[in-house]
């Protein structure tokens, strides 16, 4: 396979030119996902005793499940987002047949980069940047969570120092919204999910340079 390279510029360029397209429309989802799934997290990590009892570890369970069956719908819309294909708020929602899939890839995922950690670190990490688009494979594809783990692993060959680069882009532009009152993460966080799901709908793509024409302004 010849040696790929992500067009950072042009791969944020994009994913900024769909987000000003459905602006009211993202920040009302972002804005959504994050006082629903994101909030009563912080909230009960905060006040949480320090000896955890049967309720409080039932209840950081249920909250973990909505936050990702939340972050599912979140995923699905930006990546319907990219294509102009129709969406509704409703898409956040409507994703149990997936769910379960997604729940298994999320456990699998962290369990598999848990242990690259344990072997000092790095194994961790070229780990999770090789599997990380599992989900979109459950979502488009319907893919089961070992099927989705496996082709994100064959998608990303040879291409884990171009995915850490544009995964320390986005902890920076990420982090930057967070500093910002807070408030910028409801821009960044969905740029840096589109420019994500570009990323992956480029992936089977032959040419060599990442994000393929569909996905790049002219």
């Amino acid at each position: 396979m010849p040696k790929r390279t992500i067009d950072l510029p042009g791969v944020y360029k994009f994913s900024f030119s769909q987000f000003k397209k459905y602006v009211s429309f993202i920040i009302g989802v972002a804005a959504t996902y994050f006082v629903l799934a994101i909030v009563p997290q912080v909230y009960f990590y905060l006040r949480a005793p320090q000896d955890p009892t049967t309720e409080s570890q039932f209840f950081s369970f249920m909250l973990t499940l909505i936050q990702l069956f939340l972050a599912l719908g979140f995923t699905k819309v930006m990546l319907l987002l990219i294509d102009d294909k129709p969406v509704e708020i409703v898409d956040m929602v409507n994703n149990f047949r997936i769910f379960l899939s997604y729940f298994v890839g999320s456990f699998l995922f962290g369990m598999a980069v848990l242990i690259g950690i344990f072997l000092l670190i790095i194994p961790g990490i070229y780990i999770g940047l090789r599997l990380q688009f599992y989900q979109y494979y459950i979502i488009e594809e319907g893919d089961n969570s070992f099927t989705a783990l496996k082709k994100s692993f064959d998608a990303t060959e040879n291409l884990a120092l171009e995915l850490f680069l544009f995964g320390l882009t986005v902890f920076l532009i990420n982090l930057g919204g967070m500093l910002l009152f807070g408030i910028g993460i409801l821009v960044t966080y969905p740029i840096t999910t589109m420019a994500t799901a570009a990323i992956y709908k480029s992936l089977e793509s032959e040419e060599t340079t990442i994000p393929e024409n569909t996905y790049r302004l002219e």
